[in-house]
């Protein structure tokens, strides 16, 4: 993506499929957004290397090991049925639509998956951004907001996006940038990965 701070402009949108696609060690990554915090808590673009915090969705097509130079990672299964990570001695199911938080310097280790998995990937510096993702269950009646520091990933079904009473259709997949000034809010069938970045 583009580190223009117009890219973090109230309700803007990014589509998946701008993030080019890149190899890793399970399979590729498109790395959606990335940067750090403001004093405010709203989200700001940085160059990578002096990001905090990213966003990405990566497909797991094998099994390998891997480590990131985030301490913290959470990971949410968004196509696929069940992946096993162990990391620290121990192993832990993801399962589909449940965000597991791992926090650990040492490599973790995906097992064979026995199919084409994709995976929504939120890391931070847990120095300097806390990283939290909840999955919420969109309505037509009632208005899903997102405020300063958020994102909102569209994991299923189909959403529309208001800011300043301009209504957006969502595709799947697109990331929303929150804000408390614009307040742009969501409604619709489906079901949204909201990532909260907060200052520790």
């Amino acid at each position: 993506m583009s580190n223009s701070t117009a890219q973090f402009s109230a309700g803007a949108v990014i589509p998946l499929a701008q993030s080019t696609k890149q190899n890793w060690e399970l399979g590729q990554v498109r790395l959606i957004a990335h940067g750090s915090l403001a004093e405010s808590g709203a989200l700001i673009a940085s160059e990578l290397p002096d990001s905090s915090w990213q966003l990405s969705v990566r497909s797991i097509e094998k099994a390998a090991a891997f480590s990131s130079p985030f301490q913290t990672q959470v990971f949410t299964l968004i196509a696929g049925d069940f992946v096993q990570l162990e990391f620290d001695g121990q192993a832990q199911g993801l399962e589909p639509l449940r965000p597991l938080k791992i926090s650990t310097d040492a490599p973790i280790v995906s097992s064979q998956p026995t199919e084409e998995l994709l995976v929504l990937h939120v890391a931070a510096d847990p120095a300097k951004a806390r990283a939290t993702v909840r999955i919420i269950e969109l309505s037509k009646k009632r208005d899903q907001y997102l405020f300063d520091g958020q994102l909102g990933f569209l994991v299923q079904g189909s959403a529309k996006l208001v800011v300043d009473e301009a209504e957006t259709a969502l595709a799947l997949r697109d990331t929303v940038i929150g804000s408390d000034a614009g307040e742009p809010r969501i409604n619709g069938r489906g079901f949204m990965a909201v990532v909260s970045f907060d200052r520790p």
